[in-house]
């Protein structure tokens, strides 16, 4: 019994995990992924954390990504992230099967002293016109720091 309550007390607590599904083609050039997600009302930072499903289709070793975020009491950041998919070698990283894996990559501390709507959009920037083999591209807002 103390192990369990222990092991939970080390859960981590996540406020928000959730994904958007990408159409079997591909990932389309211009395409851009929206999250509308509500905070809760707390003065501890919450950690928003990156995740992308691909299939062994996907082409490239990384997937940069223009990430935009906006909130009522926060200050609008943009930049572009790289996710590393594979490693030089080609293996591929992140977790899952021999068909379906999931990279994971820590974007953004979260300072919140109020009750926030967080916007937050996500586009390819390869030059593809049509990225294979990305399936969904996700977030999960969880309380902590990096």
């Amino acid at each position: 019994m103390a192990l369990l309550l222990v092991l939970g007390a080390c859960e981590e607590q996540t406020i928000c995990h959730t994904y958007r599904s990408l159409p079997a083609r591909g990932w389309a050039k211009g395409d851009t992924l929206r999250f509308d997600v509500v905070l809760p009302d707390s003065n501890a930072p919450c950690l928003l954390t990156l995740e992308v499903r691909h299939s062994s289709s996907f082409p490239y070793r990384a997937l940069p990504i223009r990430f935009a975020l906006q909130g009522d009491s926060l200050l609008p950041v943009c930049d572009t992230l790289t996710l590393s998919i594979a490693d030089e070698a080609g293996n591929w990283l992140g977790q899952g099967g021999s068909n379906l894996r999931v990279v994971s990559s820590p974007v953004v501390s979260l300072p919140l002293d109020a009750k926030d709507t967080c916007r937050i959009s996500l586009t390819s920037v390869l030059p593809d016109t049509l990225l294979p083999g990305v399936s969904d591209v996700g977030l999960r807002i969880a309380w902590g720091t990096p």
